[in-house]
This record gives C-alpha cells, structure tokens and sequence, in this order.
C-alpha cells in the first residue's frame, strides 16, 4: 500500500511541476547589484511602497542600510503622485468608472551622489468601476487596487535594477575589449 502511495506522490509532483512549468512559472530570481553598490539606503520610499519595495528587495538578496552614511548607494523615490479621475460617464452625468493612477521616478546614485541608474519614470494605471449606492465598498476596492498598483511598481523598480546589473556588466565588457582591441 505505501508503494502505491510513494508511486501516486511522485507522479502527482511531476504533473504539478510540468503543469506550472508549460504555464511559463518561474521562481523570482535575485536582484545582484554592481559590485561596491550595496549596501543600499532607501530614499522617499514610504508607507505602503516602501515596504512593499523592502520586502522585494530583501527578498531578492540587495542589502539595505537603515542608515544614510553607512550605505555605498542611494535608491532615491521620487515625484510619487497618485490620481483619480472620471473614465466614464453615465446616465445624468454621473462617474461610472475611475481611472487610478500611481506614479514615481527613480535613480540610483552612488555616496557620492553621482548617477548610477538613469532617472526612470514608472506608471501603473487601472480601471475602477463606481457605484455610487455602495460608497464603503467602493472605498475599500479603491485602497484594494491602489495596494496592488504599490506592489506592481515595487516589482518594475526591482525588475530594473537587475537589469542595471546585466547592462553594467555588458558595459563593462565593451569597455574591457575595446581597451583591448586599442591595444593590439
């Protein structure tokens, strides 16, 4: 009977497995700064972004600093701006739907303050329906939303800053064969 069960977890695990990897899954891999960046101090990330932005950071294995002068760089959050606006008109002019956007820019700078990652500027936009006979539940879908859109520019800043890490390492290399190639 155990072998049956033995036999039956293991092709379960497979099926699992196969199934997720065909979906296109991937576990979230680690964002690995520039050599000398770390530890890095966040800079205007606060309330909901800033520990959404902490827990992806750690996460993916970037070292932050609590403190400003113990930190080799700065991630700086900055011109964050949230908006609502009408998207839709009804019936005697009323707001059927919200249009909500979040916006920020960010760069990286190194304790000097010399620009190491390019200003970038990210937006999330979304789509809220309105029902005005239900005011605490539109409220709540609202703060609702508005949490994820943090969460999804969290993940584009992290999403970037490893890509930083790809893009200096390939500048790197150009630098390394052209001064190579100016040799021979």
């Amino acid at each position: 009977m155990s072998r049956y069960i033995n036999g039956f977890s293991i092709l379960l695990a497979l099926i699992v497995t196969s199934t997720l990897g065909a979906c296109g899954f991937q576990l979230r891999g680690t964002t690995a700064l520039p050599e000398g960046t770390e530890p890095v101090y966040l800079d205007g990330a606060t309330g909901q972004l800033g520990v959404e932005l902490r827990n992806l950071l750690n996460a993916s294995g970037v070292q932050l600093s609590e403190n400003f002068g113990d930190a080799n760089s700065h991630l700086l959050i900055k011109k964050r701006k949230s908006d609502k606006r009408a998207a839709a008109l009804g019936e005697g002019a009323r707001v059927i739907e919200y249009q909500l956007i979040e916006s920020l820019s960010f760069e990286l700078r190194d304790i000097e303050g010399v620009i190491l990652f390019n200003p970038s500027r990210l937006t999330e936009r979304k789509i809220m329906n309105n029902d005005p006979n239900k005011v605490a539940s539109t409220s709540a879908e609202e703060a609702l939303l508005r949490r994820e859109m943090l969460q999804n520019l969290a993940a584009k800043i992290t999403r970037q800053l490893r890509a930083f890490k790809t893009t200096t390492a390939l500048d790197n290399t150009t630098s390394v064969t052209a001064a190579n190639e100016s040799i021979n």
